[in-house]
């Protein structure tokens, strides 16, 4: 449902063709200044779309209330988060994804006040071909249209500094019924009537030519509009150009007659325009900043000191909640501040406080997976006494460390145990393949144990931290062990499998403010960055180079048990309370979150958009393209502590606190 803030409705007159002219049977000023409430129904309901009205929110909200509690009615929930990451994925179009914003920021092409509203981003009208990889054919979106040009811009701010409070920079709106007509008078002459008063427009101040509106969006002082949906729909092939009824709209002064709109060179009909604007908006140059437009027009640029930053202010009466019109009790007074925010436009309701995050360029790469997955448990070993902390596998082999202190090796092929060493009294927490046949250990005593699979011995022990080893890391390309603990402290070794060497190996150690609980790292701009995660939900990301701390990001509001980079800039975290969330680090905020279980302790991803869940006891398997969950499994009777992705053998290990070890074969799907 789409709750209008306020809304006008026409009530279309009966209109008659005379010799090619429109003409009038009865009155034609006919409003409705009301509160809206627009019902989208299921494909399979007898009526898809209902819009009411209402005279005051009161009744509106009411009713909403009302149909919220029928056990027949069911509302669909698309949580902003989902849709802005399937974006960002590619899932969802560039279109569909402003379509979405302006229907959650209660926009209608049932409300003219408050009309869908879309970008120009073409700045090419002259051309005969369109490029789409030249930058110059497109608008800069980082900036309202009333800020494109420089020299109006400077006039506009003299006379913005000239005046009294509530200040305005644009004395007009980018969306406002008249202007909504504007673009579509050859497709509904019929509200234009009614808006005016019986009359169309003068010819010359018709839309006439596509070139010249946009310069005069660039270059009139008091023109700043926006373009309709219309202008990128491809299912209307372009009708709302055309003088489809072959209307008498008049002459120009230059006695040419308005007919269907003049379109730029590189357009060879209306439908050609609309599809070749439909590319352009899906392009990649408009990909990678219509998240700049997004935060001028629903965003954190919409209002505020960050608006007066970006030449972004409107009259103060267009802004949500700046007048209470229930508060008016003179109906002349209401009457006229109902006109006037009728006739000025509104600004869409304010959907992000924060910076709007960046849509997801990818080249496509052989190296990451995009298929999903069919899951069979193939094989279930119960070697240790207490819970299974972790696993992993090595080949043939699968290596596994307890609570009960003792390393286990199960060869796959021959069904059987062939290692078991005891650590310590304590439990062991972690354990990474750092060598060939040569695995450390973390536990609980401290220390990092490094033993050797083929001899069946222990190579070294050293004190690593302060307090216990909650987990480890293996950097294949730098040769680094990478461990964290429970005293708040990563560190970085490396002369690892050097008897003798590691203590003398340390090369950087890291200070957190909570206890270490899991880690990750990326390769970025020939850089390393290790990052951290800990008991108080937070995200440490450290430049390896310089140990220089690049962001600290609140994510979760309880312990991270998991964290993985789905890209370059994004990360998908798991949560002791249950949340797997996605947050963008270009912006360091969260872009998607959902409560999946009571608690989640263990993560893996495949190393492209699968991603698994130790849910509990239950085993789930997500695609973080489409942020779907594709499966769930009963796996375990107990929490399942430790998940690991063979990409080699196309398996997958779980461990769990029910003492046993799992192996999973992966079948791709697709």
């Amino acid at each position: 449902m789409n709750k209008s803030r306020f809304s006008m409705l026409l009530l279309e007159p009966d209109i008659n063709f005379k010799s090619k002219s429109w003409t009038y049977e009865k009155d034609v000023q006919k409003k409705i200044f009301a509160e809206g409430l627009e019902i989208y129904c299921s494909d399979d309901s007898a009526v898809s779309h209902i819009y009411l009205s209402f005279q005051s929110t009161k009744e509106r909200d009411k009713l909403y209330n009302i149909l919220e509690t029928l056990p027949n009615v069911s509302l669909e929930r698309v949580h902003i988060e989902e849709m802005t990451l399937q974006w960002q994925n590619g899932i969802v179009s560039n279109y569909d994804y402003l379509a979405y914003l302006n229907c959650l920021a209660d926009r209608s092409k049932n409300d003219l006040t408050q009309y869908p509203v879309f970008p120009w981003v073409v700045a090419d009208y002259i051309s005969e071909s369109l490029n789409m990889n030249d930058v110059e054919t497109f608008r800069d979106l980082s900036k309202p249209m009333g800020a494109l040009n420089s020299d109006r811009l400077e006039k506009l701010l003299e006379r913005y500094n000239e005046m009294c409070d509530p200040k305005f920079l644009f004395g007009s709106h980018y969306s406002a019924p008249g202007l909504v007509l504007f673009y579509l008078v050859r497709k509904y002459p019929q509200y234009m009537l009614c808006l005016q008063n019986g009359r169309f427009d003068h010819p010359d101040r018709m839309f006439n030519s596509v070139k010249d509106v946009y310069n005069n969006c660039l270059r009139n002082m008091s023109d700043f509009k926006e373009l309709v949906p219309e202008f990128y729909d491809t299912s209307t092939k372009g009708d709302f150009l055309v003088n489809m009824y072959d209307i008498d709209f008049g002459e120009r002064h230059d006695g040419t007659k308005v007919h269907s709109v003049s379109l730029p060179p590189w357009a060879m009909s209306p439908e050609d325009f609309v599809n070749k604007l439909r590319l352009a908006l899906e392009s990649e140059y408009v990909s990678r900043h219509l998240h700049l437009w997004i935060d001028l027009i629903f965003g954190y640029k919409q209002r505020g000191e960050e608006a007066v930053k970006a030449y972004n202010v409107f009259h103060h009466v267009c802004y949500e909640g700046s007048v209470d019109l229930e508060s008016i009790y003179d109906m002349n007074d209401r009457h006229a501040l109902e006109v006037q925010i009728m006739e000025f436009g509104q600004v869409p309701k304010q959907l992000f406080t924060r910076p709007h995050v960046r849509k997801v360029i990818t080249i496509p790469s052989p190296l990451k997976p995009v298929y999903e997955y069919k899951i069979e448990c193939n094989n279930e070993i119960k070697l240790h006494k207490g819970g299974v902390t972790c696993v992993l596998r090595d080949a043939g082999r699968i290596v596994s460390v307890g609570k009960d202190g003792v390393l286990k090796v199960y060869d796959v092929g021959l069904c059987k145990q062939i290692r078991s060493v005891i650590f310590s009294t304590t439990p062991l927490s972690s354990c990474v393949i750092v060598d060939r046949n040569v695995v450390a250990v973390g536990a609980w005593d401290n220390e990092i144990y490094l033993y050797d699979v083929e001899y069946g011995r222990i190579i070294e022990s050293f004190r690593a931290h302060d307090d216990s080893v909650s987990c480890l890391l293996w950097l294949e390309k730098e040769r680094y062990l990478v461990s964290g603990g429970w005293d708040c402290v990563v560190r970085v070794w490396a002369n690892v499998g050097k008897v003798g060497q590691a203590l003398k190996g340390l090369k950087a150690e890291f200070d957190h403010d909570g206890k270490i609980t899991t880690l990750s790292y990326r390769h970025r701009n020939f850089e390393l960055d290790i990052l951290a995660g800990t008991t108080d939900g937070e995200v440490y990301i450290w430049k390896f180079r310089t140990k220089d701390l690049l962001h600290k990001v609140k994510i979760h509001s309880q312990a991270l048990y998991g964290v993985c980079f789905l890209s370059e800039d994004r990360v998908v975290t798991a949560g002791e309370n249950g949340d797997l969330i996605v947050t963008d680090l270009n912006v360091l905020h969260s872009v998607f979150k959902k409560r999946v279980c009571s608690g989640i302790h263990s993560l893996c991803c495949d190393g492209g958009n699968i991603v698994w869940l130790g849910a509990d006891s239950r085993l789930l398997q997500w695609n973080m393209d489409t942020v779907t969950c594709l499966q769930d499994h009963p796996a375990h009777d107990g929490i399942i502590s430790s998940i690991y992705f063979d990409m080699k053998t196309q398996t997958l290990i779980t461990a769990s606190a029910d003492k046993s070890v799992k192996i999973w074969e992966l079948t791709k799907t697709s």
